[in-house]
């Protein structure tokens, strides 16, 4: 058995469910491949890395980030994105396997430099796209590769939630170019649906996008009365050509009302529909043409022992997954890879595709015009 000394960047909301994660990746899958031992935790004030490493039973709290690389085996950088580069760059050097969140880096050029950086250094490394981790969009996927339902013909994805929608929101980081980059609502959200919309129709050879800003300015936190430009999009939409011969579009907002983790899709085939629901994230529907018209319809498919992953964390169907499970999936896939030695999946190279069509799709709605092979997109283009 493998032991695999992880060290944790960030504790904050997504710095947590990795902590949970990494006690509970033994635990769940009970294999003999590796061990993951939770061991640095770094935290920008020493108060609170103390508190979550005793909480989740690390063995060192620091505020350097550079101890929990070269003191561990593996890293998992989850910090703003503005943080990103100098520490994955320190982790490839040092031979450090990675798992970063996303959006990796502030750009497709830092995205591309780190990628290259972890390509030299022969590591294995992975992006944080939880819910390319789901049982059901795996199903999904496999029902496609199989041709169960022919071939994809049109995919229609969306990414959407309402934790801006209020205009009174004091703006943050997010909304900041310097540190969350140009790309707003569709780096923070768009990265999930757009991987899941490459996994189930192949390469995007071309695309026309759309962005708007409707809040253009926000309060300051320190200061009610004063404000603070928007420096990135709202919402985004782009119309999509794949490879595969099959269109679609791509919907992602951050102003949505009431929809607070809303994130799914209808891709429809030759032969049939399906269509998946993230704040139904434990159900599938599936149709199938030419069954009888009085037995019609699209029929509801409940999460199973049956599903990738599933019955190692539950045997009894419907009971359901949650968020900390899929990044417990997560973490097991890139530990795994790291103990055999093997690439991990999806990695910073689909990253780097991902940063570029997001890129693309600023620029086509900039340039009111098709952008076409937007996985090679750079912003000089």
């Amino acid at each position: 058995m493998t032991q695999i000394k992880v060290g944790l960047i960030g504790a904050g909301f997504i710095g947590r469910s990795h902590a949970l994660a990494i006690n509970a990746v033994n635990r769940v899958f009970g294999q003999d491949l590796f061990e993951a031992i939770p061991h640095v935790l770094a935290e920008a004030d020493q108060a609170t890395a103390a508190a979550r490493a005793r909480q989740f039973g690390f063995g060192i709290a620091t505020t350097d980030w550079r101890q929990a690389i070269a003191e561990c085996d593996a890293v998992i950088i989850a910090v703003p994105s503005f943080l990103h580069r100098d520490m994955a760059l320190s982790a490839a050097e040092s031979g450090t396997h990675i798992l970063c969140e996303k959006p990796v880096g502030l750009s497709s050029a830092e995205a591309a430099e780190i990628a290259a950086a972890a390509a030299r250094a022969n590591i294995s490394h992975t992006v944080g796209f939880t819910y390319m981790r789901s049982p059901l969009i795996r199903y999904a996927v496999d029902v496609i590769d199989r041709g169960d339902l022919g071939k994809p013909l049109h995919f229609k994805g969306w990414h959407c939630e309402d934790y801006l929608a209020d205009p009174d929101i004091a703006f943050t980081w997010r909304q900041d170019a310097a540190l969350a980059g140009r790309c707003g609502a569709i780096g923070d959200m768009g990265w999930h649906i757009i991987a899941i919309a490459r996994a189930l129709c192949g390469q995007i050879t071309s695309l026309s996008g759309a962005i708007e800003t409707f809040h253009k300015t926000r309060p300051l936190a320190s200061d009610q009365n004063a404000s603070r430009a928007v420096e990135n999009e709202d919402w985004s939409n782009a119309t999509l050509r794949f490879a595969s011969g099959a269109t679609g579009s791509v919907e992602v907002s951050r102003i949505a009302h009431g929809r607070k983790m809303d994130i799914g899709f209808e891709l429809v085939c030759e032969h049939g529909t399906i269509a998946f629901k993230g704040e139904q994230s434990n159900q599938i529907e599936i149709y199938r043409s030419g069954e009888p018209a009085a037995a019609s319809g699209f029929r509801t498919i409940h999460i199973n022992a049956d599903h990738p992953d599933y019955g190692d964390f539950i045997p009894a169907p419907g009971h359901g997954l949650g968020f900390n499970d899929l990044k417990t999936i997560e973490l097991r896939d890139f530990l795994t890879a790291i103990a055999n030695g093997s690439p991990a999946e999806p990695d910073l190279d689909e990253a780097l595709k991902i940063s570029r069509l997001c890129e693309a799709i600023l620029a086509s709605s900039d340039r009111r015009c098709w952008i076409d092979a937007p996985e090679e997109f750079s912003i000089q283009s």
